[in-house]
């Protein structure tokens, strides 16, 4: 198993759209991930496409309060 990124610029997309199927999903495959023992990486996607890491979570409860605070918005 490896790291599994989110990219958070689909994250807001999908805020504003509520999509709350495909967040879930999203959701659930780093939760997986982290049970896995391997770390969920939040990067920002810039216009000219570079990615930058400014977020890792390595346990539950953190990226629990995370996604808390994504599903707040909806």
């Amino acid at each position: 198993m490896e790291d599994f990124v989110i990219v958070v610029n689909r994250i807001e997309e999908l805020q504003l759209t509520q999509d709350r199927q495909e967040l879930e999903l999203i959701f659930e495959k780093a939760k997986r991930t982290i049970v896995g023992g391997m770390d969920v990486i939040l990067m920002r996607e810039s216009s000219n496409g570079s990615r930058e890491k400014f977020q890792t979570f390595s346990n539950e409860h953190d990226f629990e309060e995370y996604r808390k605070q994504v599903f707040r918005f909806l």
